[in-house]
C-alpha cells in the first residue's frame, strides 16, 4: 500500500530517497482536503485568474482543465490545477451557497440545517433534546418568527400553518402547566375552529366552537358577562344617562325611587352590547327617539320600553345610525282576558301578587300597583287597583300610556273617601305624564311642605270618576299643565285649605261639569280657578254648597275660564274674581 485509504496521502517507503518530496505532498494533500473551503460548486470552466490555494468543487459537464472531474475538489496550486476525488463523508464549506456540503458516495449534497438548500433531519433539539413524539423540542424563554421583507426578496408576511391529515384529525396548540394541559385551540377533530379547557390536563370542556363553513358561533357552556356596574339609585328622570363606569361595562344594575325614564344612554360604539338589568321595585322606562338626549346616545326601540322590577334588556349599538338598539326585551307582556282587581292595603308587602283582599296578598303602597299594571298588555280590559282604608304616606306617578284600550282606575272607599287618605310631604299624591291616564275615586287628599293633590301635566290625563275629598295641600289641590287634562264627572268635597283649587297653565285643560261641589269648614282656598298662559277651564252647571275665602277666580296671558253664563259670583270664594287681559272670563 503507498497510500493511506481516506485521504490518499503517500506513505514514505523504507530507505526511499527525497523523502521531503513524500512528505510535502502529503502536507500539500492535508492543506487542500482538511477544513475544506471551496469558493463555490457550480463552475463548470476554471476561472482566468485563479489565486493560490483557490479551491472549488468541480461541476458536472466541466471543459477544459476541469474536463472529466466532476464533484472532484480542483485547487490551484503551483499555476496549475490539482483535482483531489472526494471519498464517503467528506465535508466542504460552499462560500457562494453559504451551505455545508457532505458528499454521500455519488454526490454533494447540503447537511441539513446548514443553509438554503434542500434538506432534512429525522429529529432537532435547540437547547433540549429531541425525541419522538416531539421531533422537534425547543427550549427558550422567547422565539421570534420574523417575516422576509419585500426589500429582502420576500413579500413582508408571514405565517404559521399546522397541518393535519384528515378532517377528524386534529390540528391544534396546547398551553400546559407543567406539561399538563389547560387550554387547546385549534382544529380539533373536526374542520370547525374550536378552543377547549381542562383543570387536570386529561378532561377537557369546550368553550367556543366556529363553524368552517358560516363563520357562526356557539358557545356550549355558559357565557360569563363582567364588568358590572351599580350606580346610585335613579331619583329623577335621566337624559344621556352616563353612570360611573359606563365606558367599560357590559352590565348595568339600575334602580329608581318611583317610575323612571331614561332617554338614552352614553358609551355607544358599534357593536357594543349592554345588558341593563332592573333590580329595584319601580319600573324604569327606555324612551325611543327621545329629543331630550344627544342623537348618539338616544334609543331607537319602536315604541318605549318599560323594564318591570327584576326585568332585563340587552341593547346593541349600530354604530351606522348612531342608536342603541334591543336584541333582547323583557319577557313578553301579560295580556288581559277578563277585568282584573289589585288590591292595596296597610298591611300589605309589596312582594305580594296583589291579587287578592288580605295582608298576605295585598301591595303595601299604590306605587307598586301602578307598576304592576304598567307591565301588562290591558287589550279592551280594565285594571282596579282597589285601596282599602288606612293612611297612604307614598304618593303615585303614572308615566306612559297603559298598554292597551283599558283603563285604570284608582279607586278607595267611594261612600266614605275620607277613609282612606293619601297623605304625602313634599311630593304629589298623584301626578299623571307623558300621555299617561288615570281614574281616580273614592279617596282624600293632603300634601305637606310641597305637593299637589292631582298633577296632570305633559299630555297625562285624570278622570274624577267618584267622589274625593280635597284636605290640605301646600301647593295645589289641582294642577293641568303643558297639555295635562282633568276631567270630572262625579260630585267632591273640599275640606282643606290651599293656595289655589284648580290651576291650568300652558295649554293645560279642566272640564267639571254637572257636579255638587261640597265646601266644609270654610277652607281659604286662595284663588279657586286660576287659568294662564293659554290654560283653558270649562265650569258647567255645578252646584257649590258651603263657603270658602278667597278669590273666585284669576285669568292672565292668555288663560281662560268658560262658566257658561255663571256670571263672576258663580265660582266659591269670598272676593272677587281677576281678569286680566288677554285673559278672559265669561
Amino acid at each position: 500500500m503507498t497510500d493511506t485509504v481516506h485521504l490518499g496521502l503517500p506513505f514514505i517507503e523504507g530507505s526511499q530517497a527525497q523523502k521531503h518530496v513524500t512528505h510535502n505532498e502529503a502536507l500539500r494533500i492535508l492543506d487542500a482536503v482538511v477544513q475544506i473551503g471551496v469558493l463555490d460548486t457550480d463552475r463548470t470552466t476554471p476561472p482566468l485568474a485563479p489565486a493560490g490555494g483557490d479551491r472549488h468543487i468541480v461541476a458536472s459537464g466541466a471543459t477544459g482543465a476541469w474536463s472529466g472531474q466532476a464533484d472532484a475538489v480542483a485547487v490551484f496550486e503551483d499555476g496549475t490545477w490539482r483535482f483531489l476525488t472526494p471519498k464517503l463523508g467528506w465535508c466542504a464549506w460552499s462560500d457562494a451557497d453559504g451551505a455545508l456540503l457532505v458528499y454521500d458516495g455519488a454526490a454533494w449534497t447540503e447537511a441539513t440545517g446548514s443553509g438554503a438548500m434542500p434538506g432534512s433531519v429525522a429529529q432537532l433539539g435547540i437547547n433540549d433534546t429531541a425525541s419522538a413524539p416531539n421531533l422537534l423540542t425547543v427550549r427558550s424563554n422567547a422565539a421570534l418568527f420574523n417575516a422576509v421583507a419585500v426589500a429582502g426578496g420576500g413579500t413582508g408576511d408571514i405565517r404559521l400553518q399546522i397541518s393535519k391529515e384528515a378532517s377528524a384529525k386534529t390540528a391544534s396548540l396546547v398551553f400546559s402547566d407543567a406539561f399538563s394541559g389547560r387550554a387547546e385551540f385549534g382544529l380539533i377533530g373536526s374542520d370547525a375552529f374550536k378552543l377547549k379547557v381542562s383543570n387536570d390536563g386529561s378532561t377537557f370542556v369546550e368553550a367556543l366552537a366556529i363553524d368552517q363553513s358560516s363563520g357562526n358561533a356557539t358557545f356550549p357552556r355558559g357565557l360569563a358577562l363582567t364588568g358590572v356596574i351599580s350606580p346610585s339609585q335613579i331619583t329623577s328622570n335621566q337624559n344621556d344617562y352616563t353612570p360611573t363606569g359606563i365606558a367599560f361595562a357590559s352590565v348595568v344594575n339600575l334602580s329608581s325611587d318611583a317610575l323612571r325614564s331614561v332617554s338614552g344612554l352614553a358609551g355607544g360604539a358599534e357593536g357594543r352590547i349592554i345588558t341593563l338589568i332592573n333590580t329595584g321595585s319601580q319600573i324604569v322606562s327606555l324612551l325611543s327617539e327621545s329629543a331630550s338626549s344627544m342623537a348618539a346616545n338616544r334609543f331607537a326601540l319602536g315604541s318605549d320600553l318599560a323594564i318591570g322590577a327584576k326585568q332585563a334588556v340587552i341593547l346593541r349599538y349600530d354604530g351606522t345610525a348612531s342608536r342603541w338598539y334591543a336584541v333582547a326585551r323583557p319577557g313578553g307582556r301579560e295580556v288581559l282576558t277578563a277585568n282584573r282587581t289589585y288590591y292595596v292595603r296597610t298591611d300589605g308587602n309589596d312582594s305580594n301578587d296583589g291579587l287578592t283582599n288580605t295582608s298576605g296578598g295585598a301591595f303595601l303602597t299604590i306605587q307598586r300597583a301602578i307598576n304592576v299594571a304598567a307591565g301588562l298588555d290591558l287589550s279592551i280590559y280594565s285594571i282596579t287597583i282597589q285601596v282599602a282604608d288606612g293612611t297612604y304616606t307614598g304618593g303615585a306617578i303614572v308615566n306612559a300610556p297603559w298598554i292597551g284600550a283599558g283603563d285604570v282606575t284608582l279607586q278607595g272607599n267611594v261612600s266614605t273617601p275620607a277613609n282612606v287618605v293619601i297623605s304625602t310631604t313634599g311630593v304629589h299624591c298623584i301626578s299623571v305624564q307623558n300621555n299617561g291616564r288615570l281614574r281616580v275615586g273614592g279617596v282624600k287628599f293632603q300634601t305637606m311642605t310641597f305637593g299637589i293633590a292631582l298633577a296632570a301635566t305633559s299630555g297625562g290625563k285624570i278622570d274624577i270618576v267618584s267622589p274625593v275629598n280635597f284636605g290640605a295641600c301646600a301647593t295645589f289641590h289641582m294642577n293641568a299643565d303643558g297639555g295635562g287634562k282633568i276631567l270630572c264627572s262625579s260630585n267632591y268635597t273640599i275640606s282643606g285649605n290651599t293656595p289655589a283649587h284648580a290651576v291650568a297653565i300652558s295649554f293645560g285643560y279642566f272640564y267639571v261639569a254637572g257636579n255638587t261641589i261640597t265646601i266644609t269648614g270654610s277652607p281659604s282656598l286662595g284663588t279657586f280657578a286660576q287659568s294662564t298662559r293659554t290654560g283653558y277651564m270649562e265650569w258647567i252647571s255645578n252646584t257649590f254648597s258651603g263657603s270658602a275665602t278667597g278669590a273666585r277666580y284669576s285669568t292672565a296671558t292668555g288663560g281662560a275660564i268658560f262658566v257658561n253664563g255663571g256670571g263672576t259670583s258663580y265660582l266659591p270664594g269670598n272676593s272677587a274674581g281677576s281678569v286680566t287681559s288677554p285673559g278672559w272670563y265669561g
